[in-house]
């Protein structure tokens, strides 16, 4: 049997149909500049066709923060991630190179793993024992031989293997392995963030909230956008107020949204004490001491760097509707060794949560109103440039993709 096996073939290009074109015209047509445009129809949040289109469009397609290069220190160390209907694992194979594989059993499909943890030298499928080694090739088929042989087989079935390339320490993936490379994309934001030296600091324990019930874009349009802070945050968001804000120039080919917003004194903090809980980035200059630099490199990345370290979100799309979300925080590693750290790692942990659940509420009543038929579209405060910026970097994907779609779709 001539059975050509190959995980690394492109994204499949699917017709995109007259009523998704009709959305992206109206999208299109919203996101040309700030005072005669308007953010994303309805659609966009809480239908399952867009939704559809979307993961092809973007998320199949784009670069994808799995996680820390700290959270897999050793050979046989992995992270399991569900995007969407892709399951994903990053891993640490033999000779400590990061990899990332659809854990998918070549035999019937099963998942090899869940969760986190390590591996040993191997992944074996639970169901009939295949068994995998750390570079995704096949290892052991039992029962195998009376059909086809083990060499045979190794030939043709393996793990679907996927592009990866590391950034300040988060790892990304590209499940087109057409993809350009990431990092050109990323130079104005990485020569910004230069002085925190984020590819150094050590990752705290990730917490995972599942079921969170609301679109994946939100998420990422709380995390850039000022215009709320004022108002949804109200006074616990005043040493760092929307009037600090200042806007960076945008252009379709960056592959990152981010502002800095100023603090009202030195060395603020996200915390019930408005102040630093830890040592302040030695490295940091007086600019960097005095802002907050809240930043996403979408679809799946938001963070915000603070003159003690990072915090930051993955964003999991689990349909038109639902979410997972990863949370974890970033520290200088001469930070965690200082008197009280996990004491005040707490405090630090308590703060973040209060802004969260204030965003989860109000994120989860917007998805609610988005689902009604008479939501329209609504017009940009000068405060929401970011969002702009986020819809024409979707704006570029969706485009992008209805094009090859409409090329490759038989005459």
């Amino acid at each position: 049997m001539d059975c050509k096996h190959s995980g690394n073939g492109r994204a499949r290009s699917h017709g995109v149909s007259d009523r998704i074109r009709r959305v992206l015209d109206q999208i299109e047509d919203g996101v040309t500049d700030m005072k005669s445009g308007w953010n994303l129809p309805r659609e966009c949040y809480v239908d399952q066709e867009f939704y559809d289109f979307e993961q092809e469009a973007v998320f199949m397609r784009s670069w994808l923060c799995l996680g820390r290069v700290d959270e897999i220190k050793n050979p046989g160390d992995f992270v399991r991630i569900d995007m969407g209907d892709e399951p994903l694992v990053m891993v640490r194979d033999q000779n400590m190179e990061i990899r990332v594989f659809s854990p998918i059993c070549a035999h019937r499909g099963h998942l090899l793993c869940e969760g986190s943890g390590n591996t040993g030298r191997l992944f074996r499928c639970p169901f009939h024992a295949w068994t995998y080694g750390l570079d995704g090739h096949l290892i052991a088929a039992p029962s195998m031989n009376d059909t086809v042989g083990l060499k045979a087989l190794k030939a043709e079935a393996h793990l679907p293997s996927h592009k990866v390339e590391i950034w300040n320490g988060f790892v990304f993936t590209n499940l087109d392995p057409n993809a350009k490379p990431l990092g050109p994309t990323l130079s104005k934001l990485t020569k910004a963030l230069e002085q925190y030296h984020i590819g150094e600091m050590v990752s705290m324990p990730v917490a995972e909230i599942k079921g969170c019930n609301w679109n994946w874009k939100p998420q990422l349009e709380n995390g850039i956008e000022p215009y709320h802070s004022a108002y949804l945050h109200g006074m616990l968001h005043d040493f760092a107020h929307v009037r600090l804000t200042s806007f960076v120039e945008f252009d379709e080919d960056d592959g990152a949204v981010y502002h800095p917003t100023g603090f009202y004194y030195p060395d603020a903090g996200f915390n019930p004490t408005g102040k630093a809980l830890m040592p302040v980035i030695p490295t940091l200059g007086e600019k960097e001491r005095n802002e907050v630099i809240f930043a996403s490199i979408p679809p799946n990345l938001g963070f915000g760097a603070v003159p003690e370290g990072l915090f930051y979100y993955l964003v999991l799309p689990a349909g038109p509707n639902s979410i997972n979300l990863r949370i974890g925080h970033l520290y200088p590693e001469a930070s965690t060794k200082v008197p009280l750290f996990d004491h005040l790692y707490k405090i630090a942990q308590d703060g973040l949560v209060v802004f969260h659940n204030q965003d989860a509420a109000s994120t989860e009543s917007v998805q609610r109103g988005n689902r009604s038929r008479f939501r329209k579209p609504g017009r940009y405060s000068f405060q929401e440039e970011s969002l702009l910026q986020f819809y024409q970097w979707l704006q570029k994907r969706y485009r992008d993709y209805a094009k090859e779609a409409r090329e490759t779709q038989p005459a």
